[in-house]
């Protein structure tokens, strides 16, 4: 049954309960005729027991109602302050089923139709764990058997009294508890169900932003790789340009060879560029090896800023893994791009170190130093890009002005 549904059932049900509670004390007084002493205790035990049956069903069940939480709390909070011995919720229930049977049993004393009462009695112990249910069952099968026999008669009973007796009565309180017990199992299987569909729910959502962070990492990753390799080609190609505008009239032989290196850079970068629309990815080191291909760029950036670059990589350089070698490459290149085009050094170095635990490469210059915002500028994807690159590796990145000039270090954690 939908949950929807099944919660209007019960609210009936209660309902119900609460309007035979009513019907059968006019039915007594429509009797008797007479508004006397017993019938006056008979009301105060109906209201009495409406409100246990409230206190006990209507209210914990219905754990949305505002007063399901306020009468927990008054319970608990009077157990705690107003008790020398506290009385856990359990001993409560014990409190208020006993309670419930007493007020029953007053009441047929003096009206024997409110025996059906212990129905509702009955009620309260089917959803009860068997070790809760089974005590509560005995009490409440003997409150039945007083109640119908009374202690004179059941003195006078033999042991085939109580066999025939007991034998009549407990298969019902088993089917009872039976119906309970499939009542249970039926409302923690509709819990599971509502906690799966929430847990469903959850999953898609989670999916769904997974999707869009994975598309937010793409574009992060496309917009580094195109800065890495066409961004770089592009402003080598700048720098160039501006060097060969200068040359033409005072050096044009030199002016020539810029223009043919620039022309190999141009083709360069047009393959390079195809790869990546090829396939969606930028081209990288690639299966080159890390130390041959970090000389080359020094050699390169040394004749293009007629500088001295030194070089000085570890012997070890080709056998680290090939993301932590990819990462290193991008260092280089980027911390030279960004001193060809700013720092106007007279002297560069390009280390990489092995250390106990990282490996360390550090890009220096002794020119114009770094801005403090140089990470921070607007269309300067560069170091940002390099600190993602690093710290997806577990690193540190750092890009600062020393006394002279600026230094950039990368470490990656290395055990060997």
């Amino acid at each position: 049954m939908p949950g929807k549904q099944l919660q209007g059932f019960i609210l009936f049900f209660h309902g119900v309960v609460v309007l035979a509670f009513a019907i059968t004390l006019y039915w007594h007084w429509h009797q008797t005729r007479v508004l006397g002493r017993a019938e006056a205790a008979l009301v105060l035990l109906v209201l009495l027991q409406i409100f246990l049956y409230a206190c006990f069903v209507v209210f914990p069940g219905c754990v949305g109602w505002v007063g399901g939480r306020w009468l927990r709390d008054l319970l608990r909070n009077a157990a705690d302050s107003g008790w020398n011995k506290r009385l856990p919720d359990s001993r409560w229930w014990w409190v208020l089923f006993l309670a419930s049977i007493t007020v029953v049993i007053l009441e047929c004393r003096i009206d024997p139709g409110f025996r059906w009462g212990l129905i509702i009695c009955a009620s309260h112990v089917m959803m009860l764990p068997l070790r809760t249910a089974l005590p509560a069952s005995a009490v409440l099968l003997a409150a039945y058997l007083f109640n119908q026999f009374g202690w004179s008669r059941l003195a006078m009973w033999d042991a085939g009294d109580w066999f025939s007796k007991l034998m009549t009565v407990t298969p019902f309180m088993a089917l009872f508890l039976f119906f309970g017990r499939m009542a249970a199992t039926s409302a923690e299987r509709g819990r599971l169900i509502l906690e799966l569909e929430a847990a469903k729910r959850e999953l898609e959502l989670a999916r769904q932003r997974e999707g869009e962070l994975a598309t937010l990492r793409e574009r992060e990753r496309l917009a580094r790789e195109l800065h890495d390799s066409l961004g770089h080609s592009l402003v080598t190609l700048t720098v160039q340009l501006e060097a060969a505008q200068r040359l033409q009239s005072a050096d044009p032989a030199r002016a020539v060879t810029l223009l043919g290196e620039m022309q190999k850079l141009t083709r360069s970068s047009m393959e390079d560029l195809r790869r990546s629309l090829a396939n969606l990815r930028s081209p990288g080191l690639g299966d080159r090896p890390l130390a041959e291909t970090v000389r080359t760029l020094c050699a390169e950036a040394a004749k293009r800023m007629a500088v001295t670059v030194d070089c000085e990589l570890g012997a070890r350089a080709d056998t680290l893994p090939p993301a932590v070698a990819e990462v290193f490459w991008r260092v280089a290149q980027e911390g030279l791009t960004n001193i060809e085009k700013h720092a106007q050094p007279r002297h560069v170095q390009v280390s990489l170190n092995f250390q106990p635990k990282a490996v360390l490469m550090q890009v220096s210059d002794d020119g114009v130093g770094l801005p403090a915002d140089a990470e921070e500028k607007p269309g300067h994807y560069g170091l940002r890009g390099l600190r993602e690159r690093v710290e997806g590796l577990g690193g540190t990145f750092t890009a600062k002005s020393s006394g002279k000039g600026s230094v950039i270090e990368a470490s990656v954690p290395w055990i060997e």
